[in-house]
């Protein structure tokens, strides 16, 4: 794995607290590497939303708000179902045979999490991306698929939040992807956008009870 992808998964990870400095003495000591290697791989980080450049100052990572949280949902849904909507006019039986084994393998690794998340967390991680790409993976479109993909991975190092302090939610999400599963078998995209509506949306809601509770 190279330093800029040991990165990446640490921050979906999230080994970094939301809004902290990346202080470059900290992150020579800890991945072994070089300022200038370091420096290359904090602004990619940067074009991909994960990590935000100061100027001179250096590098932070995203800080977590709810604002930021409800535009992250409302455009990841957008894509989805736009992208869904593509996918059941133009795909075909390699589409859904796609789609079918995608969701066949985020099931078995969502089995996995129930006993030991921070083992499975990664692969979890990578079959849930490939479930909500095959999704759309017949838009036609690389431009939505590389945008699906930089949102998701923002979306996606929020929600870790949850999942570090509420644990994984288990039956709960298994049945959310598979109502999105058999709507997109279905092709019916009113009952597909419902079923993103609840998956995506219910994160949010959490967040915001959550948010609301602190304050109290």
């Amino acid at each position: 794995m190279t330093l800029y992808e040991t990165l990446r998964t640490d921050l979906l990870k999230g080994e970094f607290e939301p809004g902290s400095r990346l202080r470059m003495e900290s992150l020579k000591e800890r991945y072994g590497s070089g300022v200038n290697l370091l420096r290359e791989c904090l602004t990619r980080l940067s074009s991909d939303g994960l990590v935000i450049a100061e100027g001179q100052k250096g590098f932070h990572v995203a800080s977590f708000s709810i604002q930021k949280m409800e535009e992250l949902t409302r455009l990841r849904i957008l894509l989805e179902t736009d992208g869904a909507r593509a996918s059941f006019e133009n795909g075909d039986m390699e589409w859904e045979s796609n789609l079918v084994a995608a969701h066949h393998k985020l099931e078995h690794v969502e089995s996995k999490m129930r006993e030991n998340i921070d083992e499975y967390f990664m692969m979890w991680h990578r079959c849930d991306y490939e479930f909500h790409a095959a999704l759309i993976g017949a838009c036609q479109s690389e431009l939505h698929m590389h945008y699906h993909r930089q949102i998701y991975d923002q979306f996606r190092q929020f929600v870790v939040m949850e999942l570090r302090t509420e644990g994984f939610r288990g039956k709960y999400v298994v049945d959310e992807h598979h109502a999105v599963l058999e709507a997109a078998l279905n092709r019916d995209l009113q009952a597909c956008v419902d079923a993103l509506e609840a998956h995506l949306g219910g994160f949010l809601r959490r967040m915001r009870e959550n948010n609301t509770h602190k304050k109290q």
